[in-house]
């Protein structure tokens, strides 16, 4: 069987010569061939020259040109398309093209998914096979009624149809952006609420969100060589920077979703309630849109996704022990996103409604609903999951960070609201009782999310809970940096107080959170500098955050530190003295200087203590 391996948007296309079965049928008796005329050579023959136009437009994308095409055999598979319908075993409505195999449908809809990325990836070079751009601009304008056809086909019989649809349709929008006519993505977001079908929804669903989490950005220098157009290719310059962005198609897909929402979410909440362990495939094709909206990396506005966080609170009252783990990850996905601690939350002087009723809910939860009690951790009903094994480790990393989040979001708020009534009525007193009023529901959830940890997983009875945040997210930078954010700022926050719980100082303690971190990453500068240099964590805000309170508590840190002070400050020094290093050769990628300010009088304090 011939083969062809093509990279196409960075993933790797393999094109296979499909084998045809004839298939017999019980009302006719099978025809005897004569040995000069095999019947299956011949059908594969027939078919091989049916699917010519496709072959041949499919070699000349993968060649990046269309240039040596007749615009006759290009839009020979375009025209006379038909849609039917049957019914099939379960009630549901399926599709197909008449008179079209399932491979042909294939290699037409891959086609048309190959000459969209084609398109996106020149565009992006800003050299553009002209006939390429033709063909593109004739199927934005709807000529051909692609749109219809490729929603049509979410309800193919064959799902490997109905996936590549989706994808197809998923670049044909991106390549057209502005272009995009807003009736279609009504039709879509329809198609997603007018049936019970799970394929058709999750069809709809993947496409909104595979346009949401789009990003614009360069390809790799490697793969512009390998991709080029042949010379003898009529390319245009494209200079329009309109071509290049994909805003404007998300905010279309967002304001299409929008009037449909509450319809969408009342759905899947149902869904939920009555069927829990039906249609998880759907369900988290649906909770990971809604992930992909809110999402910071999505780059929406926040008046274009203020209303898709109105719901939440009814999918916290979800997670319980009836549903699945795989669907609990998904909705802690979707709240970890919302609670947005390191990223955005933290950096901010005053909080957004939103978040913070959210943190209030899943605070509540956890005091007093029992919530951690219902994870499924084994992947079982009854206490902590019950059942036996290893456990589901990542589910309980994602339980955690959202409780951690949760709780530093309920402390920053507090501590907001403290700070602007103190400023104007100057009432300390008030600001302290309410600061104590938290510290008794902060406490309990702790002492709560203490507890289950050690019961699911072998840490010692007496670890504080600021040193096993650091072991269980161990493996994960950016839950851990995370976490450690949300531990120090809880920290601050609740213990400038005089009378503040000595228990709960100890387990949030910052000094024990760095040592274990230390001792984690072998007391390593080098893994410091990475996690600096890096954008993938908030360890510049940590570390920021950390040395501020190692020089307004370096008493209290020194003394919790014991022993292993010297191995931290040498961390400190020797990673002072690297920052340096990149400096002098320009090789630091933004001012570190507050950092190494900070640095500098730890040191000293440090060297001052020992004089």
């Amino acid at each position: 069987m011939g083969k062809s391996l093509v990279n196409v948007n960075n993933k790797s296309v393999r094109w296979n010569n499909l084998t045809f079965l004839m298939v017999l049928t019980k009302q006719k008796s099978a025809p005897v061939a004569a040995m000069e005329e095999p019947v299956k050579k011949k059908s594969k023959r027939s078919e091989e020259e049916n699917n010519y136009d496709l072959d041949t437009l499919l070699k000349n994308l993968l060649g990046q040109c269309l240039c040596s095409m007749p615009e006759s055999v290009i839009w020979r598979p375009f025209r006379g398309l038909k849609i039917l319908r049957q019914e099939d075993s379960q009630g549901f409505c399926v599709t197909y093209i008449a008179n079209w195999s399932r491979d042909r449908t294939l290699l037409f809809v891959s086609a048309v998914q190959i000459l969209c990325e084609t398109a996106i990836k020149q565009n992006a070079r800003g050299l553009v096979c002209s006939k390429i751009r033709d063909v593109c601009d004739a199927l934005t304008r709807n000529e051909y009624g692609l749109v219809d056809f490729l929603i049509e086909l979410s309800a193919h019989s064959d799902r490997y149809v109905s996936f590549v649809s989706g994808r197809a349709l998923t670049s044909f929008f991106l390549v057209s952006r502005a272009h995009v006519d807003p009736r279609w993505l009504d039709k879509l977001t329809e198609n997603a609420l007018s049936t019970t079908h799970p394929q058709k929804m999750s069809f709809s669903l993947d496409v909104m969100k595979r346009v949401t989490e789009w990003k614009d950005c360069e390809e790799h220098p490697l793969e512009d060589r390998e991709t080029q157009p042949p010379a003898s290719c009529h390319v245009l310059s494209v200079s329009d920077p309109d071509s290049l962005d994909s805003s404007q198609i998300k905010c279309l897909c967002i304001k299409a979703l929008e009037a449909k929402w509450p319809a969408i979410v009342g759905k899947f909440e149902r869904i939920l309630s009555t069927s829990p362990t039906q249609h998880e495939s759907t369900v988290i094709t649906f909770l990971g849109l809604w992930e992909a909206i809110i999402s910071v990396k999505a780059n929406l506005s926040i008046v274009d996704t203020k209303p898709f966080y109105a719901h939440l609170a009814n999918f916290v009252a979800l997670l319980n022990s009836r549903v699945s783990p795989v669907v609990w990850k998904q909705m802690l996905d979707l709240f970890n996103e919302v609670l947005c601690y390191g990223s955005t939350l933290a950096l901010q002087d005053i909080l957004a409604e939103e978040p913070c009723s959210l943190a209030h809910l899943i605070v509540r939860s956890v005091k007093d609903w029992r919530l951690l009690e219902a994870i499924p951790f084994r992947d079982g009903s009854g206490r902590f999951g019950g059942g036996s094994g290893d456990g589901d480790r990542p589910l309980l990393q994602k339980a955690v960070l959202l409780v951690l989040k949760a709780v530093a979001v309920t402390v920053k708020e507090t501590r907001c609201e403290s700070s602007s009534d103190s400023s104007v009525c100057s009432e300390s007193e008030d600001a302290d009782a309410d600061m104590a009023v938290i510290e008794r529901s902060i406490r309990e959830v702790l002492r709560q999310l203490d507890n289950c940890v050690k019961a699911l997983l072998p840490f010692h009875p007496e670890t504080p809970l600021a040193q096993w945040v650091v072991q269980l997210f161990s493996d994960q930078d950016d839950a851990l940096v995370e976490g450690m954010v949300c531990c120090l700022d809880v920290s601050v926050g609740l213990f400038h107080r005089e009378n503040a719980s000595q228990d709960l100082r100890r387990a949030l303690s910052p000094a024990i959170s760095l040592a274990q971190f230390l001792r984690t990453v072998s007391h390593g500068p080098d893994v410091l500098l990475d996690l600096l240099v890096s954008n993938e964590t908030c360890f510049l805000l940590y570390l920021l955050r950390l040395l501020k309170y190692i020089r307004r508590n370096w008493q209290e840190f020194a003394s919790v530190c014991g022993s292993e002070l010297s191995d931290i400050m040498s961390v400190f020094s020797r990673l002072h003295l690297a920052i340096e290093r990149l400096i002098a050769r320009s090789l630091f990628p933004y001012n570190i200087n507050p950092v190494l300010r900070l640095l500098k009088k730890c040191e000293q304090m440090y060297e001052g203590m020992n004089a």
